[in-house]
């Protein structure tokens, strides 16, 4: 079975994709005891990056990536620094402007962003096919993330104000409608065209019963009512209570022995026994949906809704460059990422060098 799972940056949104993956708990550094804690790894004007809170973001991203722990002796270290530090570093300073901005969030915003994920956690349980309730996989999902509500609501109190930084500072950034055409010409083959679909039922039978299997053919052929054998026969629990219906499959969904029957089937017709490694299939054609191109009108507000997402992203994480360069930005030597262009050589912030 699938596993449910809590999209910590969803109250970032996608805007936020390149920082939220670092916003999964409270920052280690600022309770780290030990002096190597609070070193500073990272300076910027109005504020900093300790090594605890490094050290915490690369435990994070060797869970997430399943790796072992990232030393900085590994060979691993500098790639999953070039990812984790400029991620801590945006999230950071997107932070201390809201606090500078005095942008704070209630008790009310919180709540909202967490009855989003809560939504989003039941759809998600909803297409693996598991039928739980919005609060029961919630639940679900916090135990498989170790995590309780109240670490979340934490984590949302943390970043959401992030959020808000970016609506301030990107706005209403959207794609025009030739951009959305654009999109969709360029699209249309891989995203919006739809294969030919075949709508059927069937009737499983046990290995053991191929001639049982033929007296249902036959009893078919006379005019039986498929539904009601189905719900009196098939040993396929999902779909026997449903007379046998299995909805609409493509290829490829279906072992092959059954997807050739079924393809090779016409329009309302009832073709069997097919045997497969289940058993002996009776299965009748209901419906082909011929393969289709979904017009662009019926598409253009989720294309709208991606593009506006990925203009705000690059938006947003220009403003978080040019922070970097108005605030000063200095990495400690050997934690700058090889990606960053080298800071301008200067004073050395206070708790180490800075790399030339």
């Amino acid at each position: 079975m699938s596993k449910l799972s809590i999209n910590k940056g969803l109250f970032v949104a996608l805007v936020l994709a390149t920082f939220v993956t670092i916003a999964g708990c409270e920052a280690a550094g600022k309770s780290e005891s030990v002096e190597s804690g609070a070193q500073k790894v990272a300076t910027y004007d109005g504020g900093e990056i300790t090594k605890g809170e490094l050290n915490e973001q690369l435990k994070l991203f060797a869970q997430q990536s399943g790796g072992g722990e990232i030393k900085p002796d590994s060979p691993q270290y500098d790639a999953a620094l070039a990812q984790v530090m400029p991620q801590l570093v945006g999230l950071e300073m997107a932070q201390t402007y809201a606090k500078e901005e005095g942008i704070t969030v209630s008790e009310k915003d919180i709540d909202k962003e967490l009855e989003t994920i809560k939504d989003q956690v039941a759809q998600q349980a909803q297409s693996q096919g598991q039928n739980l309730g919005k609060e029961e996989a919630f639940k679900q999902a916090l135990k498989q993330a170790n995590l309780s509500e109240q670490q979340l609501r934490d984590d949302i109190r943390k970043n959401l104000p992030v959020q808000k930084v970016q609506e301030k500072v990107v706005g209403d950034a959207k794609p025009s409608d030739k951009e959305i055409e654009k999109y969709y010409d360029q699209n249309k083959e891989a995203q919006f065209s739809n294969p030919e679909r075949r709508c059927a039922r069937h009737i499983l039978l046990n290995k053991d019963q191929k001639k049982k299997a033929e007296e249902v053919k036959s009893q078919l052929d006379d005019g039986a009512d498929f539904a009601k054998l189905a719900k009196d026969l098939s040993q396929d629990p999902g779909s026997a209570e449903k007379g046998g219906d299995l909805g609409c499959v493509g290829t490829g969904e279906t072992v092959p022995e059954f997807e050739k029957a079924l393809f090779d089937a016409k329009e309302g017709e009832t073709v069997g026994p097919v045997k497969t490694e289940f058993g002996y299939h009776i299965i009748r054609l209901d419906e082909i949906q011929k393969e289709s191109v979904t017009p662009l009108k019926e598409v253009s507000g989720d294309i709208e809704t991606q593009l506006t997402q990925e203009k705000q992203a690059t938006e947003f994480e220009s403003w978080i460059e040019d922070q970097k360069k108005q605030r000063d930005l200095k990495y400690l030597k050997g934690y700058k990422p090889k990606e960053v262009p080298p800071v301008a050589p200067g004073v050395s912030p206070e708790g180490g060098q800075p790399e030339e």
